[in-house]
């Protein structure tokens, strides 16, 4: 039985997201407004592209929420991926969240009801260069 996830946005951290999911064990639609973008997404990465805003229901509902496992609103807007995730929880409360922030300070919305995690693409990028440098620098002092 595969997950059924969708992406909200398409470009780069949509991409990179979609890239690491495995497409044989999930079943991924990916919602992008902008029809370049779509036109341009790698078909093995997604079962579904749709074109079209994400926080219009009618959209959305062309993704299948009912049947998501997760939805994660990933584009360059706070607002818009705040919106994806009450979205979700509107129509399938069971569903987990995960909203992109884009700015510094707006980890507090982790507290709002409709969203399950935050990803802010800085901090994530930070935590993996602190950590790696930090093993490479373990692993130099070794004997």
């Amino acid at each position: 039985m595969s997950d059924h996830i969708i992406i909200v946005g398409g470009g780069r951290v949509g991409r990179h997201a979609a890239a690491e999911l495995n497409p044989s064990q999930h079943t991924i639609a990916v919602i992008e407004r902008d029809a370049d973008r779509c036109e341009n997404f790698p078909q093995h990465l997604a079962s579904d592209v749709i074109e079209g805003d994400g926080t219009d229901v009618d959209v959305f509902e062309d993704a299948n929420p009912a049947l998501a496992d997760a939805v994660l609103g990933v584009t360059n807007d706070t607002a818009t991926n705040l919106a994806v995730c009450e979205l979700t929880k509107e129509l399938s409360e069971g569903t987990r969240t995960m909203a992109r922030i884009a700015h510094d300070g707006e980890q507090d919305y982790a507290h709002l009801g409709h969203v399950d995690n935050i990803i802010y693409p800085p901090a994530v990028a930070a935590e993996v260069a602190v950590n790696r440098i930090t093993a490479d620098l373990t692993s130099a002092r070794r004997p």
